[in-house]
């Protein structure tokens, strides 16, 4: 209490102080960087470093103020060895002069990065018989004293800063000491917004040149998951201290919500100055785990514990992969050597499962993470991070609890906020439950296509969960949100995820209802298909799949439960198959990471179900249902494919021709010459392309280009033999059918244009125009079983229009349909 209430009457007046206008200011501390351009734009860090041997050597005359500059940037290059070196010289040529403590923190910091905590210890203790009211040295002597298993020391070294805070508050004017007292009321438990009010932002706008105030501002924001902010502050960084690797290292966690190109940028430059740089090389070893390439990660993992053999969170990650390899007795001794420094630290619990609930290992993930609140029940990562793993285990109760604890105690975390919110509206939702299944929905758009939900869902499970011998765990929650937002926040915390229609965890399921989709309609029906092959798999291999096949299977099904809904080969596919696009398979959950644009992540979905088919066709579904039982068991995929299918060096080579043969099946008779040099075919006029396709007969992509540039110009008759001879060189290629029936359209060729959509309507699913026109035309027809059928494929895209259900009422009265006539005209009253 002494340390809060200290504290916070100190930060008042200081607010008080800081808002009079001061005829003059405080000398800046030494070593600050005022010389930078702050117009250098902060996306492009310079690094422009003054020389420093590799190898340290004293200078034969030492100047303090050079030498601490010298020193921070043999530091920030990783060469901690040097850096202590240099900074001892400092300290040996000022003796008993000496009046800033910075050299001496910069000795106890490359210390720790060393992994040498006694040495540190040592620092501290130096540190304070020199500085014997230095807050800054006792503040960073706390985690010290925690990795030396000295946790009551660091508890008095923390009440010491508030006593001499509260007794001598006018030694800590400095931008430097108001910076750890900020940290110190934080860490009391103080809300984060207030300390960023009273402390944080006045220390900015008093010195807006000083990096550390901006440094610690972006730290508090990315611990809160204020990515924004936290990316603003950390450029600013930049733009003072360019190079510093710190920042760098800390940006990609706040850009990789929204901008993987500039984290991935910000990585690869902490890591051109620092080759070993910790978060930097954690970082990219995570994204090798999310790849499988558990080998790469574990060698990059070695190499920091080269540096520092405690390095906590290294031994955790290589407890995830040992975990992830089914290596029980390699996990449990690496989370010891994790331990072994700081016994009661949450963070390593805490990051194992963090680590393997990202691999959807949820139950696995729980378990840490309560381990973690063991050693520190206020630890709120710990507790943020088990609301969420509860959530998607279906334990709603539990979860939703704790996510209010997190936003009582912490008002200003973004995700606990979300969450609750959310709650809020989810507790509107209308709630089916069915079959072993609990739907919830927002209560308008359960009485519209609520029943179709729970319909496509029991034929999912009937189909599927025999096909694949699995037991589900009852019940099965599926949620559908008509707002984007909401659904990113139910799935990943944080709003985003615009890629996504639905995500599956086990025994949840989660969606975009047609209403959050936008424009660009896919059909429901499919995606809830899609989302329940992954309860079954997921649940039969206890979340233990990679991506890839998981994804794979889930496709592969959609495939055979409807073709129209699945991926075919097409033009890009073709090119990507036959081009450098093919990933192995025993690199294919990569692509699904940071896929270099939409299409290649589309393209990894395509390729997977791919996989999938050539698994069943060369091996057999029973030898895939075995690698699936092999998984629950918890063998790494590739022993589980070598048992039951082949070697998966033998089922790349195998694919790739796979994959090659189905490239060859669009337009197999096809010409596929391509233009010479840089010469584009959807440059030329129409008349210079019929002469480009008289020279190069049947050639797919000139044929479509001839005719969409007739067509474009209103020469639909030109247009139609093109597009014809396109559509019968390749019937799969979606592309050509609603020109050709636009172009019969305009030459009043209604049979054939009725023909030409009907043609696309067996391959395709998610067009609204074309079953829009279907519609129309089969009603004037008086076709009313057509009628029936396209009414209820528009409904898979969007049930919220009100023209489908009324052309079904009107053909279902037609044909004495009762049932179809009371559902449709009861959904019809309701809108």
């Amino acid at each position: 209490m002494l340390l809060v209430c200290g504290l916070t009457v100190l930060a008042l007046l200081d607010s008080i102080s800081l808002a009079q206008d001061r005829s003059s200011q405080e000398p800046e501390a030494p070593g600050h960087n005022q010389g930078h351009d702050e117009s250098r734009s902060p996306d492009a860090p310079s690094i422009d470093f003054p020389s420093v041997p590799s190898v340290f050597e004293a200078p034969e005359k030492s100047d303090p103020e050079k030498d601490v500059e010298r020193a921070g940037i043999l530091f920030n290059q990783g060469k901690y060895d040097d850096a202590i070196a240099l900074a001892g010289v400092i300290d040996a040529s000022l003796g008993e002069f000496s009046s800033e403590e910075k050299w001496q923190l910069l000795i106890i910091a490359a210390q720790m990065h060393k992994g040498d905590y006694p040495a540190a210890l040592k620092a501290v203790d130096a540190g304070l018989e020199k500085f014997p009211y230095s807050i800054r040295i006792r503040f960073a002597g706390q985690e010290v004293c925690r990795f030396n298993n000295l946790p009551d020391r660091a508890i008095q070294m923390y009440k010491r800063i508030g006593e001499l805070a509260t007794n001598d508050r006018w030694r800590y004017r400095s931008a430097a000491n108001r910076i750890v007292l900020g940290k110190c009321v934080l860490q009391a438990g103080t809300d984060a917004k207030e300390v960023l009010d009273v402390f944080l932002y006045p220390i900015r706008k008093r010195y807006p040149n000083e990096p550390e105030v901006y440094r610690a501002i972006g730290e508090l924001a990315l611990e809160k998951h204020d990515y924004q902010l936290a990316v603003e502050n950390f450029k600013k960084v930049l733009v003072l201290a360019p190079g510093d690797t710190n920042a760098m290292g800390q940006m990609p966690i706040a850009y990789k919500p929204s901008d993987s190109e500039a984290a991935t940028a910000a990585v690869e430059s902490a890591l051109e100055i620092n080759p070993y740089h910790g978060p930097s090389s954690l970082l990219v070893a995570d994204r090798m785990i999310s790849s499988e390439q558990y080998e790469l990660a574990g060698e990059m993992l070695d190499d920091l514990l080269e540096i520092n053999p405690h390095n906590f969170q290294a031994w955790s990650y290589k407890a995830v992969i040992a975990h992830l390899q089914n290596q029980p007795a390699k996990e449990g001794e690496f989370r010891s050597k994790a331990l072994s420094q700081w016994q009661s630290n949450p963070e390593v619990d805490h990051i194992i499962g963090r680590e393997l609930s990202e691999k959807y290992r949820f139950t696995e993930g729980e378990k840490y993470q309560r381990r973690a609140l063991v050693y520190d029940s206020g630890y709120l990562p710990a507790k943020m991070q088990l609301a969420h793993d509860l959530l998607r285990l279906g334990q709603e109760l539990e979860g939703w609890k704790l996510a209010d604890e997190v936003f009582d105690e912490d008002q200003y975390s973004v995700v606990a906020h979300n969450l609750v919110t959310l709650r809020e509206e989810i507790s509107t939702f209308k709630t089916f439950e069915h079959d072993g299944f609990v739907v919830r929905m927002d209560a308008e758009e359960a009485k519209i296509y609520g029943p179709r939900v729970l319909d496509l869902l029991s034929r999912a499970k009937a189909s599927l969960v025999k096909k694949y011998e699995a037991q589900l765990e009852a019940p099965i929650f599926v949620e559908i949100f008509p707002r984007q937002q909401d659904f990113a926040i139910r799935t990943f915390g944080l709003p985003g995820g615009s890629g996504f229609l639905g995500v599956c965890f086990g025994r949840v399921i989660t969606m975009n209802s047609p209403a959050a989709q936008g424009q660009g309609l896919t059909s429901w029906e499919s995606v809830l298909w899609h989302e329940f092959c992954h309860v079954v798999t997921l649940q039969k291999t206890k979340n233990r799949m990679p991506r890839w096949l998981s994804e794979g299977i889930s496709v592969y099904e959609e495939n055979l439960a409807d073709p129209a809904w699945g991926d075919s080969i097409n033009l890009k596919y073709r090119e990507m198959i036959l081009g450098d696009d093919l990933t192995p398979v025993s690199k294919l959950s990569g692509a699904f990471l940071q896929p270099k644009s939409g299409l290649h992540l589309q393209f990894a979905y395509y390729e997977s179900s791919l996989v999938v088919e050539h698994l069943v066709e060369q091996y057999g579904l029973p030898a895939l249902i075995d690698v699936l039982e092999e998984l629950g068991r918890g063998t790494p995929i590739n022993d589980a494919l070598r048992r039951h299918c082949a070697p998966v060096e033998v089922i790349d080579k195998q694919f790739a021709a796979f994959a090659a043969k189905r490239a060859g099946t669009l337009a197999p008779k096809g010409n596929w010459e391509q233009p010479e040099g840089d010469l584009k075919l959807s440059s030329l006029k129409p008349s210079e392309l019929a002469d480009w396709n008289a020279e190069h007969p049947d050639n797919l992509v000139g044929l479509i280009a001839e005719g969409v540039a007739w067509a474009e110009q209103d020469q639909w008759a030109k247009a139609i033999p093109r597009l014809e001879a396109a559509r019968k060189l390749s019937p799969l290629t979606k592309s050509v059918y609603l020109g050709l029936a636009r172009a019969y359209e305009k030459t009043e060729q209604p049979e054939k244009e009725y023909q030409t959509l009907e043609e696309f309507a067996k391959i395709e699913a998610d067009n609204v125009e074309l079953f829009t026109k279907l519609l129309q035309r089969s009603a004037s027809r008086g076709q009313w079983e057509s009628t029936k059928k396209y009414a209820r494929k528009l409904l898979a895209l969007n049930p919220l229009l009100t023209a489908p259900h009324r052309y079904l009422s009107l053909a279902a009265e037609k044909t004495s349909d009762d049932e179809a006539l009371i559902e449709s005209l009861s959904v019809l009253a309701l809108m």
